[in-house]
């Protein structure tokens, strides 16, 4: 039986400006206030994403995510 070789190589971490370059400017200054990040917090794609489905799902005043 072949064994499949997985490497489990961190995401590289991006500025958030770079992973939100398509985003308007108010939906990025909200995703900020809701997250707590600071202008040039370093993430990565996985966390990006998850955190603005959650922006974009939650209640309106749903407050920090």
């Amino acid at each position: 039986m072949a064994s499949k070789k997985t490497t489990d190589r961190p995401q590289p971490l991006k500025p958030l400006e770079e992973h939100a370059a398509a985003l308007p400017a108010w939906e990025l200054a909200a995703l900020r206030q809701a997250t707590g990040w600071v202008h040039g917090k370093q993430i990565t794609e996985a966390e990006y994403e998850a955190a603005l489905a959650t922006f974009r799902t939650r209640p309106q005043g749903g407050g920090r995510i």
